[in-house]
C-alpha cells in the first residue's frame, strides 16, 4: 500500500522536495536535516512537506525507499529468463552503478548509515535490500546449478559491488592528486570516470565467481 502511495505522489513538487530532501541528508545527515532546509530548497512551504510526505523520519524513509525500490524494479525489469548467469550478473552490477550516477549524493548517505549502525533504515528500505540479495542469490545459484559459477554467499557478494562503488565515488575530489603522486611509479589509466569503471568491476567480480 505505501508502495503505492509513494507513486502516485510523484508529481513535480514532491519530486522536488525528494530531490532537496537527498541533497541536504547527505550533506549534514539526518539528525542536522531540518524541514525548513529542505522546504527552501524544494521551492515549498514546510506545510506542503507535512501534507504531502510527513514528517522528517517519513520523509527520510521515502528519500530512501524512492531510490531503493526502483532499483529493484529496474534490476527485476531488465533481467530476463533467457539470459545467462552472468549476463545477468553484469546487468545487477550496471543497475547498481545506473542508481549511484543518477543520486551523485546517494554515497555520502550510505556511508553516514553504515557509521550510525543503520538507525534510520525503515522496513521498506530493509526489504528493498533484501530484494536485491535475492536477486544475487538467484542469480549464483543459477550459475552455480550450470557450473559457471563457485558456490559463495551473496551478501559478500553484494557488499563488494557496493562497497567498490561506494568507495570510488566518495574518492572522486582526491584522485588526481592522488594519480599525480603515482605518475611514474604506477601507469595509471587515461580515463578512469566511473562510467568506465563499471566494465572494469563487472570483469573483476565474475572472474571471482568463475568456478
Amino acid at each position: 500500500m505505501k508502495d503505492n502511495r509513494i507513486k502516485e505522489r510523484r508529481d513535480d513538487s514532491v519530486r522536488r522536495i525528494l530531490d532537496a530532501a537527498m541533497e541536504i541528508f547527505a550533506e549534514v545527515g539526518y539528525e542536522g536535516a531540518r524541514v525548513d532546509e529542505i522546504a527552501k530548497r524544494a521551492g515549498v512551504n514546510k506545510a506542503m512537506i507535512y501534507y504531502r510526505i510527513g514528517d522528517k523520519k517519513t520523509l527520510y524513509e521515502d528519500v530512501i525507499h524512492d531510490v531503493f525500490g526502483d532499483m529493484v524494479e529496474r534490476i527485476s525489469e531488465n533481467i530476463r529468463d533467457e539470459l545467462s548467469p552472468e549476463e545477468k550478473f553484469r546487468i545487477y552490477l550496471a543497475n547498481i552503478a545506473k542508481t549511484m550516477a543518477e543520486h551523485p549524493t546517494l554515497p555520502r548517505i550510505m556511508m553516514r548509515e553504515v557509521a550510525s549502525g543503520w538507525t534510520h533504515f525503515s522496513e521498506a528500505v530493509i526489504k528493498d535490500i533484501t530484494g536485491i540479495l535475492v536477486i544475487v542469490k538467484d542469480i549464483i545459484d543459477e550459475g552455480v546449478k550450470k557450473g559457471v559459477f563457485i558456490d559463495v554467499n551473496p551478501l559478500v557478494v553484494h557488499l563488494m559491488a557496493i562497497g567498490t562503488m561506494l568507495l570510488f565515488n566518495l574518492s572522486t575530489p582526491v584522485r588526481k592528486n592522488f594519480y599525480h603522486l603515482l605518475e611514474g611509479n604506477i601507469k595509471m589509466p587515461e580515463n578512469l570516470s566511473f562510467e568506465n569503471i563499471v566494465p572494469e568491476i563487472q570483469r573483476m567480480m565474475l572472474r571471482v565467481l568463475k568456478a
